[in-house]
């Protein structure tokens, strides 16, 4: 609050409980006797573009999740995402049969998630509501930093999408695909970052609009930039390339002055044949 930044942290907060209280994420109640609230704190991040520019300011509430007993304020926490080779598997078809590729961001994806345990918290920093001091928050919907966030929200995609008519790949949980008279599209969902491939522009409108129908959505457009790999689309297809995430990487150590080696295995260490024997 004390940077020169100041005026879109302050916009990224608006945002975020904006985003909150339309959700309907917790309702103010007196503390059950027993029971014990958990703490929130904001947290604060810049994204960038892949040229290094400012993309986006986010502030995030995140709820004190490490203080959640297991098998008391939740049970499971797992929740799939989608594999690396199945994202460079699907540009590797996406480039053989010149399909159209767009992606989309979930805002405040969590923010979506059923809970079925009680779980109290404190009211935010900045936003306790006058003469309700000692009131607590009961989560209706999930936050993110609760153990079961991930769970719950994949738990509503997965409801959601397949009731549209898609269906799951036997492989990769986290494809989905749906073949219509007029086009098939895929979607991958990591997170709530998505990709959606189709071999007509229509599969990716009617997708987004349906998408967009049932959650808050951020239209990104043709793909840019996925878990941190570039993407760019020329006559032969599409090429992928983490330029940009290797030279961030090098700026990042080149102020300890490292020196350049040929190897990276110590030269100064004497191998001997292999004569075949096991080694204890």
């Amino acid at each position: 609050m004390a940077s020169r930044d100041v005026a879109f942290w302050k916009e990224a907060i608006n945002d975020e409980m904006d985003s909150i209280m339309s959700n309907q994420t917790w309702e103010l109640v007196d503390l059950p006797p027993g029971s014990k609230p958990i703490g929130c704190k904001w947290v604060f991040r810049r994204k960038y573009h892949t040229d290094g520019m400012i993309q986006t300011f986010k502030a995030r509430l995140e709820a004190k999740g490490f203080k959640q007993r297991e098998g008391i304020d939740y049970f499971d926490t797992y929740a799939p995402v989608a594999r690396t080779t199945s994202i460079r598997k699907l540009f590797a078809l996406a480039s053989i049969h010149n399909l159209f590729v767009h992606q989309m961001d979930v805002k405040t994806a969590f923010l979506n998630g059923d809970l079925n345990k009680e779980v109290y918290m404190e009211q935010p920093e900045g936003f306790v509501l006058l003469g309700n001091e000692n009131k607590v928050c009961k989560l209706v919907k999930s936050l993110y930093g609760l153990k079961q966030a991930l769970k719950q929200w994949h738990k509503k995609f997965d409801h959601a999408i397949l009731s549209d008519g898609f269906r799951h790949n036997n492989v990769d949980k986290c494809l989905y695909s749906k073949t219509c008279d007029d086009y098939m599209v895929i979607v991958c969902l990591y997170v709530d970052d998505m990709l959606i491939l189709s071999d007509d522009m229509k599969g990716i409108i009617e997708t987004k609009r349906f998408l967009s129908s049932t959650f808050k959505m951020k239209d990104l457009g043709e793909v840019d930039t996925i878990l941190g790999i570039k993407v760019k689309r020329n006559s032969a297809g599409y090429a992928l390339n983490q330029t940009h995430y290797i030279e961030k990487v090098v700026s990042k150590f080149s102020h300890l002055k490292i020196k350049d080696a040929n190897t990276p295995f110590d030269s100064s260490i004497k191998l001997e044949k292999n004569d075949g024997r096991s080694v204890a």
